[in-house]
């Protein structure tokens, strides 16, 4: 899969496995039918003795999705082809490699297209101490002194194996990475699993500074690359897809071990007498006002009081923290989340302190929300949805589907039983389907979002059940589709893109669906981030607005900002801006007719709800009302505004201290410096230090 910005900060298709796999499910030593174990490895590149070919599978939530294959010659080229098709869309990569002895690369050329179908050319050569690399995306050259790993930014899974046999070549196991950056390498240790009849033994190891949390990855004994794997994605040899389990238990409980040192390391639980915020500028969200000089106190995991500094009594055994010149406002909620590994300390550190799951691996989704709210994990209150698609050619793999009605109301009951506050609704699921699944959730009490159906229109979705709909695209297409449109592909996009520009706004039919929508008070989550990243980035440009927060991130993950979006051949790329700002404008025009508006991302934890807030502002809300989209009426939106959304007496004690004026520059809300997920205080500077995230200029 290639890095999209729904794969939290990943960097590659390996990022992104690794990403999405860890903290969920399983834990302690004994996996399965496998046992762990050290012991010694041989160092060194396996050498081919004839030509060899390696078939490895891409595999989504149990399904395959795509293939990995590699040929090594017996002069030691490699030639992968990579080829992905999921959720109507998917990576293609054509690479040779030559290999140096030291297990590094020592030249490249890669042709193909990334996830959304953007073109890839990239080429890479060392001649001595000088490199030079180019792509569609970047370019340089430099000396370089010692061993360097190239980490190509075209998708190549291979290219972590490589990384590992030339990281134990370094006395140290450490590599120097290009274009930039450094890694280290630890051993996990050795694994014994099961395939079929036979033990097979694993080596685990970690790499870090590739990304923002460790690396995983599974080499065999002679130091030929395994594979990676995670609850969402994994690329294992072919045959080999019964291990992917087994493996992922092992990460799962180291996952579990960090996550509860950071937690250990940075949460700091005020006295049993309470903490009292005093002389705090409070962020009144309903009226979209400043309190001046007020104390709040809090009592446990809910808020005791709050008043007038000058009147409001402080317990007498309660910490005190002064806020004079400084904001209390309340936690965030991101309304579209998918959470992996590392969005629990990027949601904290950034104010988020609730985010609703649209879609996830259930088992991974439970596991995550449990030990958030046990303290074993840093990470926000969660609402899970859960996801349910159609089976199919075009259908985004999912545990959970429902072909007829029978089995829609069963996938339903799946969720119910888990105790979800919702379900979302896919891409293949049968139109017929759509009210059978949405009487059934709202007779369990849980609620309905999702994408609008193929040979569905969103207004129809609306009258059949939907409390809710993801994705600003989706209404556009409620006028630029027809039944027969099929938008299981990148079409549900570039047709937005070709078209939602010259859509009037005025017009009867957008005025008529705009006042259902109200009328149903159906919640719309616009996700712009989203299609800003789609419609408006550019190969080799970090997107105009995005630069402080790029700038911010660890040095390999700031690639993934220069892969751009959808093509921009021809004349698309002011088609597609012109869009862009018709998508903007239909979001002021749902708020300014009073239909509920949410916030939400689909992308980088935290960080980009932040960006999705300045793009409310960039299409004409006022920051008071965007912030208002971010708190009290996302809480209202899931009938929890009487305990969640404000700070008020009685409430969740969900709040976060900021350093400027959000009202006044809604960038302020990026100058965080501590955050309160009920009742537990976080600092924002440790937690992005722990991920390597440098905290806001």
């Amino acid at each position: 899969m290639s890095w999209n910005r729904k794969n939290c900060n990943s960097l590659t298709f390996v990022c992104a496995i690794t990403l999405l796999s860890g903290a969920c499910g399983g834990g302690g030593s004994q996996l399965g039918h496998g046992t762990v174990s050290s012991g010694p490895v041989v160092a060194g590149p396996p050498k081919a003795e004839g030509a060899k070919t390696t078939r490895r599978v891409i595999v989504s939530r149990s399904q395959k999705v795509g293939t990995d294959v590699v040929t090594v010659s017996p002069d030691g080229v490699v030639n992968i082809t990579l080829d992905v098709h999921s959720n109507g869309r998917g990576p293609h990569t054509d690479a040779t490699v030559h290999l140096a002895p030291d297990g590094t690369i020592a030249s490249l050329v890669a042709r193909g297209h990334l996830d959304m179908g953007t073109p890839v050319a990239e080429t890479f050569e060392r001649r001595g101490n000088h490199v030079r690399w180019s792509s569609t995306m970047e370019s340089g050259e430099r000396d370089v002194g010692s061993a360097a790993f190239f980490f190509p930014i075209s998708e190549i899974p291979d290219a972590l194996g490589w990384l590992v046999r030339s990281m134990l070549e370094s006395p140290r196991g450490e590599m120097a990475l290009l274009p930039a950056g450094a890694a280290r390498l630890e051993k996990i240790g050795v694994i014994t699993v099961k395939e079929g009849a036979k033990d097979r033994d694993l080596v685990g190891y970690s790499i870090i500074g590739i990304d923002s949390i460790p690396m995983y990855v599974w080499m065999n004994p002679d130091n030929s690359w395994f594979g990676v794997v995670s609850p969402v994605w994994s690329a294992v040899p072919e045959g080999s897809e019964s291990l992917i389990e087994p493996l992922i238990e092992k990460q799962n409980q180291l996952e579990r071990e960090r996550n509860l040192k950071l937690m250990k390391d940075v949460a700091r639980r005020p006295p049993p007498g309470g903490l009292a915020f005093t002389h705090a500028r409070v962020l009144d969200v309903e009226n979209g006002r400043w309190k001046k000089d007020q104390t709040v106190v809090v009592l446990g995991d809910s808020i005791k009081s709050v008043g007038p500094s000058a009147t409001t009594k402080v317990p007498a055994h309660a910490e005190t923290i002064d806020l004079s010149g400084k904001a209390l406002l309340p936690g965030l909620w991101d309304m579209h989340a998918h959470l992996g590994p590392v969005d629990g300390v990027l949601n904290i550190a950034s104010g988020v302190t609730t985010a609703r799951d649209v879609g996830n691996d259930p088992d991974v989704l439970d596991d995550l929300k449990s030990r958030y709210d046990k303290g074993l994990a840093v990470g926000p209150h969660v609402l899970r949805f859960g996801f349910i698609e159609g089976r199919g050619e075009k259908a985004a793999p999912s545990k959970v589907t429902a072909e007829n009605a029978a089995e829609a109301v069963a996938a339903v009951e799946t969720f119910a039983k888990r105790g979800y506050e919702g379900i979302k609704i896919y891409n293949s699921v049968k139109p017929e389907l759509v009210p059978v699944l949405a009487t059934a959730a709202h007779a369990r009490g849980m609620m309905v979002t999702g994408h609008i159906p193929v040979h569905m229109l969103a207004n129809e979705a609306v009258r059949a059940g939907y409390d809710g709909v993801e994705h600003i695209n989706m209404l556009f297409l409620n006028f630029l589709a027809d039944h027969d449109t099929e938008t299981r592909t990148t079409a549900r996009f570039t047709l937005v893109g070709d078209k939602a520009a010259s859509l009037d706004l005025t017009s009867k039919p957008v005025s008529e669906f705009v006042a259902l929508l109200k009328q149903r008070q159906t919640v719309i989550d616009p996700t712009l981030d989203e299609f800003e990243g789609l419609l408006v980035a550019e190969q080799g440009k970090v997107t105009p607005g995005l630069e402080a927060m790029v700038a911010r991130l660890p040095v390999q993950v700031q690639r993934a900002f220069l892969l751009g979006g959808l093509p921009l051949d021809g004349d698309k790329r002011a088609k597609y801006q012109a869009s862009f700002r018709a998508l903007l404008e239909m979001t002021k025009l749902l708020h300014d007719s009073q239909v509920n508006l949410v916030v939400g991302t689909d992308s980088l934890a935290g960080l980009m709800l932040h960006h999705e807030l300045a793009l409310f502002v960039r299409a004409g809300i006022s920051p008071a009302d965007a912030l208002r989209a971010c708190t009290i009426a996302a809480a209202r939106s899931m009938k929890m505004e009487k305990r969640m959304g404000t700070i008020a007496p009685g409430k969740v004690a969900d709040m976060f201290v900021v350093d400027g004026d959000p009202l006044t520059r809604i960038d302020d809300v990026t100058r965080i410096v501590s955050v309160m997920r009920a009742g537990i205080v976080f600092s924002s500077a440790a937690l992005y230090e722990a991920i390597g995230v440098a905290p806001p200029l």
